[in-house]
């Protein structure tokens, strides 16, 4: 044997090795993060039961979970919390598809203009008040970017609150479609406040930016989700709408909607579009092409699929939690909050008072819109990795800022929005029967 053919064999046996000890570390890797898994599930569910034994909102207990994990006893690392982020997308995609599900044109043919106004009034006012009072105290371009991202609102504590508790009147039926539309304005105005904010930062540029070169990366993003939410949602409703009588019809209908998610999640964020609004437009597109009989199945699938994912991804978010963000936030971390606070309240009232809604959604609208997690984070790490390019100090400001928010909106956002529907005798959760959106419409008889 020559010595090359000898190097040769020893060099084989070698990335025999290699990919034996890789092997091994990627199903190393793999099982504790499965058993991680396994037990942020169990912890979010034993807390889940601690909170609601005292009246606190089983998501609040899911985040305090996470928060055990996490950043207080390390159980769980910020690096294998980011080899889930599979589990937080599915999550948002089923939150957001189910979104869409309550988005009956049939119902909303008469006030469909009215949650346009309110949704606009409310998201515009509270930009205002937040680059208004943060602009004493940061950079009038960091104030625009911080003043963008406090319009947006978690859809995912509002709908596990409604579904968990069988919300149901007024004030239910005008936040729906609000927060469904809240995402599509918030995405819109963050695109042309970040623009000009580069703008603003990049002192090193001459050119000045045009209103349709500000606006054309969110519009982009909006059409594209439009047209991916509805080319999917078109498919899945005429598969539902096939589905045979039998026994096997739920786990049919189930398939259907899993596929939905995924295909509508996966392309969105392959192809850029927003991971919230392509499934949303999916759920409203099969929402209104099936009828009664179909939407009580979809429901029945869904609610029973759907509680450990979200048990999960709570938990997880409760786990990427960081003290630490809320000293580095300092004043300013304490005037966003407060600002958004006012911003989300009084916007509301001023945009109900305008389409004359009751006293009670008047009331209650602000308060249940406070919660901000997951779209407020995406909003913030592309606001990070733009302003960095120009300006680090600033772009690191508009993170630990929003981080901040977040852990403060995430533990109490749920409680408010429970007090809010509990006060407008809008929970229903001691009721077992289904109620039907549209049960008395024609369009949706057998």
């Amino acid at each position: 044997m020559s010595f090359f053919s000898g190097q040769n064999e020893m060099n084989k046996l070698k990335g025999v090795d290699t990919m034996m000890l890789l092997s091994t570390n990627i199903h190393g890797d793999m099982s504790g993060l499965i058993i991680n898994l396994g037990v942020i599930i169990l912890m979010g569910m034993l807390f889940g039961r601690i909170a609601e034994y005292f009246k606190i909102p089983a998501i609040t207990g899911y985040l305090i979970a996470g928060l055990l994990l996490g950043p207080i006893s390390g159980f769980v690392s910020l690096e294998e919390i980011k080899g889930m982020s599979i589990i937080s997308d599915v999550a948002l995609g089923f939150i957001a598809f189910q979104v869409g599900n309550e988005l009956w044109f049939g119902k909303l043919k008469n006030s469909g203009m009215k949650i346009v106004i309110i949704t606009v009034v409310q998201a515009v006012f509270t930009t205002a008040v937040v680059t208004f009072l943060t602009m004493f105290f940061v950079d009038l371009s960091v104030a625009l970017v911080l003043g963008a991202i406090a319009a947006a609102t978690a859809p995912a504590p509002i709908m596990m609150i409604i579904k968990k508790y069988r919300a149901k009147g007024e004030l239910t039926d005008t936040i729906l479609p609000v927060v469904g539309l809240d995402d599509a304005v918030g995405v819109i105005m963050f695109g042309i406040l970040l623009s000009i904010s580069v703008s603003m930062l990049d002192v090193t540029s001459a050119e000045v930016l045009t209103v349709f070169e500000m606006i054309k990366t969110p519009l982009f993003e909006i059409l594209i989700s439009i047209g991916l939410g509805g080319a999917i949602g078109v498919g899945s409703g005429l598969a539902i709408r096939t589905i045979s009588h039998n026994r096997d019809r739920k786990e049919k209908n189930l398939n259907i909607i899993v596929i939905s998610v995924f295909l509508t999640t996966g392309t969105a964020l392959f192809l850029g579009a927003s991971p919230i609004l392509t499934p949303m437009i999916a759920g409203t597109v099969v929402t209104n092409m099936i009828n009664k009989d179909c939407y009580v199945l979809e429901e029945e699938t869904i609610r029973f699929f759907v509680p450990p994912i979200m048990i999960a991804f709570f938990t997880i978010a409760g786990a990427q939690l960081q003290f630490d963000v809320v000293f580095a936030a300092g004043i300013v971390g304490v005037v966003y909050i407060l600002g958004r606070i006012f911003g989300k309240m009084f916007g509301s009232y001023l945009g109900t008072t305008i389409v004359k809604s009751s006293s009670k959604v008047k009331k209650y609208l602000g308060v249940s819109l406070l919660p901000q997690s997951g779209v407020a984070i995406g909003l913030s790490i592309a606001a990070y990795n733009e302003l960095s390019v120009v300006a680090g100090p600033e772009a690191l400001v508009v993170k630990n800022v929003i981080l901040a928010s977040v852990l403060f909106f995430a533990l109490t956002g749920p409680v408010l929005v429970k007090i809010a529907f509990t006060r407008a005798d809008e929970i229903e959760d001691v009721k077992e029967e289904k109620v039907i959106p549209w049960k008395n419409s024609h369009a949706y008889q057998e």
